[in-house]
């Protein structure tokens, strides 16, 4: 399951626009889209993507329509409420994982560890650099441990962490990457896979014959 939100300047990436300005920010992050959606595309038909979405409606999605197989607007309240309500979606077909599009580092292969450890363990994280995650996961519907938690902090996982061990789940870690909000966040990133910072939306790449705009 894909978290995203419509690219809409003002309403995305608002740490990084800070610094870039708010159509720059904007521009990047549907790029951002394209390219987590040309990176997980390999894992199909094998794991059914379900894209979760927000800030537009669906036919605003329409550069990204045909690279999931399911879209479903994301509902009101905190990251919490919509991380418990779009599991439950998802885990009706089977063990469930859900990403953002803010990690770049995230590939098909992270999927697939991600649901080898859920093969042995009931709920896997993918451990991003400032404290929070680019990935959970789960075989079974533990929405409890949304609760009680800090969103966007340094201390989110930890306190998922707290909760997995308070109800007795087991866990596993995936390797840490980072997520893209700064842009010192951006710059490592670019810097890391020897791009420039002026990477432009307008590179394209090619999924399966055909072009996924802003990849």
């Amino acid at each position: 399951m894909v978290f995203l939100k419509y690219p809409r300047a003002g309403a995305v990436k608002t740490r990084l626009a800070a610094a870039l300005g708010a159509e720059r920010a904007a521009e990047l992050y549907r790029g951002w889209i394209g390219h987590v959606f040309a990176a997980i595309q390999p894992l199909r038909p094998s794991v059914r993507l379900l894209a979760y979405y927000d800030g537009a409606e669906r036919s605003d999605f329409a550069p990204w329509l045909a690279l999931a197989d399911d879209w479903r607007a994301q509902p009101s309240g905190d990251l919490g409420e919509r991380l418990r309500r779009g599991l439950a979606w998802a885990l009706s077909i089977g063990p469930a994982l859900a990403i953002g599009t803010d990690c770049l580092e995230l590939d098909a292969a992270l999927i697939r560890a991600a649901y080898a450890e859920l093969s042995r363990v009931e709920v896997v994280f993918g451990p991003a650099m400032d404290g929070g995650y680019y990935l959970v996961g789960m075989r079974d519907d533990h929405r409890a441990i949304f609760e009680g938690v800090r969103w966007s902090c340094p201390e989110t996982l930890a306190n998922h962490l707290m909760r997995c061990r308070e109800l007795g789940l087991t866990h596993a870690l995936l390797p840490a990457r980072q997520d893209i909000d700064t842009l010192a966040d951006w710059e490592d990133y670019c810097r890391r896979q020897g791009r420039t910072v002026e990477w432009s939306t307008a590179d394209r790449s090619t999924v399966d014959g055909s072009t996924v705009e802003g990849a």
